[in-house]
């Protein structure tokens, strides 16, 4: 995995366009700016670019209007490898996804006046003894879940809350 696409995917509005483009497939920036309506125009299109950079996602079609052209994305299609690489870059993933945590928990805190219990900020641990098929149904559930939770749309009251899974074997 190359350090561009460990930096891509390192920041939580670019997953959340990854996660629009797993859910819906294809999208126009006018449709994932609807979904993710808390982003501003200008910052999607950057992010979007450095999506595209690192070739996580591609343009799918090009639509002429208005003097300009509207783009449709996808995800980038895989060979279906689940393989990240050598020790080392699956290494290099897990430190760059627990800096991108540790930045998101050091920029809480620098807000003024933080509130974890107004904003229902968790840190939680725990050790199961499970086999591989209950580790396999546990992942299939929370799997559930997840996709459930990521159809909701942006209303009063809702706020983007960054949920990370960590599964490490002792």
């Amino acid at each position: 995995m190359t350090k561009e696409i460990l930096e891509a995917c390192n920041n939580s509005c670019r997953q959340r366009i990854i996660q629009v483009l797993m859910k819906k497939g294809e999208c126009t920036t006018a449709e994932i700016g609807r979904v993710l309506s808390d982003i501003p125009r200008a910052s999607l299109y950057r992010h979007i670019k450095v999506l595209l950079d690192a070739g996580l996602i591609v343009v799918t079609k090009e639509k002429q209007g208005r003097g300009s052209v509207e783009k449709t994305f996808a995800l980038a299609k895989t060979d279906g490898s689940s393989e990240i690489g050598s020790p080392e870059d699956e290494l290099r993933m897990v430190q760059t996804v627990l800096n991108g945590i540790s930045a998101d928990f050091a920029a809480y805190f620098s807000k003024p006046d933080p509130d974890p219990m107004k904003d229902m900020l968790s840190v939680s641990m725990c050790s199961l003894m499970l086999s591989d098929a209950e580790l396999m149904e546990f992942f299939t559930e929370y799997g559930k879940l997840v996709e459930r939770l990521l159809a909701n749309e942006k209303t009063e009251g809702r706020k983007v809350r960054k949920i990370a899974f960590l599964s490490v074997p002792s």
